[in-house]
């Protein structure tokens, strides 16, 4: 029996925005630049603000080492991978301003060993993106072009593959340069994929429809929860806390789901 519990209510989240697990903290991004640190009872303290620091509005995030690896979009424009310790302090890993574009914008990130894979779209109307390694060191390489798929979102690593989320609704997996896709989620119902990641083995992913869905080995799709019908709104970002899921949406909700 799936239980959804509220941790906080009334936040600024963008439905593009990814969420992390950072010790026994949750970690939010806010549209309005700000990266909140909530315990599980809902106390929180504001790390840093993104926006103020004219850095940009964070998207992507993960914890490493009890530091966040943050994308960033700002307006001028600008778009970075950060490092945030955690005392606010703000280190940029690389700038991705010349990748991305007047018309792009970073989105989702994770850790690949000792790097970051990163999805970027270099013009999001055009949907035209791709699926980026960077070194510690800040030093990019491509990994492959996902504009068949639309903009990529939230990622993922199962297997030693990586799983996108894309815009035109798939969930899509990367070998060795080649993606292909995994299960239609849009064309079978479910929605457009914003973030994913792994919860009993299995690749769980939020979608515009409401709903928080579980795709399994074969690619058979189980909605875990319908957010939407249950007033909270769009999910957005995803992560696993313990045996449990973190769940943003753009109804200002920090939701735990537990069975």
């Amino acid at each position: 029996m799936i239980q959804v519990s509220v941790i906080a209510s009334k936040l600024n989240i963008y439905t593009l925005q990814s969420v992390a697990v950072s010790k026994d903290n949750v970690i939010v991004p806010t549209l309005d630049g700000r990266l909140l640190r909530f315990t599980p009872d809902g106390k929180s303290t504001s790390i840093v603000n993104l926006v103020e620091a004219e850095l940009g509005v964070p998207f992507g995030i993960i914890e490493q080492e009890q530091d966040l690896i943050v994308t960033v979009s700002g307006y001028l424009p600008q778009h970075y991978l950060l490092r945030v310790k955690p005392d606010g302090k703000v280190e940029t890993i690389a700038d991705l301003t010349q990748r991305s574009g007047f018309y792009g914008a970073p989105f989702g990130v994770t850790l690949d060993q000792d790097s970051y894979l990163v999805t970027l779209s270099t013009d999001v109307v055009e949907s035209s993106s791709e699926l980026i390694r960077v070194s510690r060191d800040g030093k990019i390489s491509p990994i492959a072009n996902l504009t068949k798929f639309g903009n990529p979102f939230g990622l993922v690593i199962q297997n030693q593959s990586i799983v996108v989320a894309q815009s035109y609704g798939q969930l899509v997996r990367v070998e060795k340069g080649e993606a292909s896709a995994i299960v239609d989620l849009k064309a079978q119902g479910f929605g457009i994929p914003f973030d994913v990641t792994l919860w009993r083995d299995r690749l769980t992913a939020t979608t515009n429809s409401g709903l928080v869905v579980q795709v399994d080995e074969n690619g058979k799709v189980n909605t875990i929860a319908d957010l939407a019908k249950a007033k909270y709104q769009i999910p957005s970002g995803i992560a696993t806390f313990g045996k449990d899921l973190i769940v943003t949406t753009n109804g200002g909700f920090l939701l735990r789901i537990s069975e």
